[in-house]
């Protein structure tokens, strides 16, 4: 069984540069998906339902009728408004990302790993 020990000679630079590439990876990367979330939401198309791996919420099939006009994708701003009929994989919610999540926990252990020795 390996012992974890605290690594008293860590190299400061080093941890400096891990959390700030960390910090700006994440806040890049939450830009560029919000971003591309504002500009895919209320689309749809057979591929989307990929798009759910990185924490969108993907409705598989979303029926709009003209009285109501679908209130998931009657946002106000820039946001389109979907016509009466059925779609199929409409992006609905952009405000999640798992895959920022992972980076940021991978990250993490990069960082604290830099503190112990085994």
């Amino acid at each position: 069984m390996a012992k974890v020990r605290f690594n008293q000679s860590f190299n400061v630079n080093r941890v400096v540069k891990r959390l700030v590439r960390t910090i700006l990876a994440l806040y890049v990367g939450g830009t560029i998906i919000s971003v591309f979330g504002t500009v895919m939401q209320c689309t749809s198309s057979p591929f989307y339902s990929g798009l759910s791996l990185i924490g969108w919420t993907v409705t598989s099939e979303l029926t709009v009728d003209a009285v109501t006009n679908n209130a998931a994708c009657n946002l106000t701003g820039t946001t389109p408004t979907l016509a009466a009929g059925t779609y199929y994989n409409v992006v609905t919610a952009t405000s999640g990302s798992g895959v920022l999540a992972v980076v940021g926990i991978i990250a993490i252990a990069q960082i604290v790993t830099e503190f112990i020795s085994w």
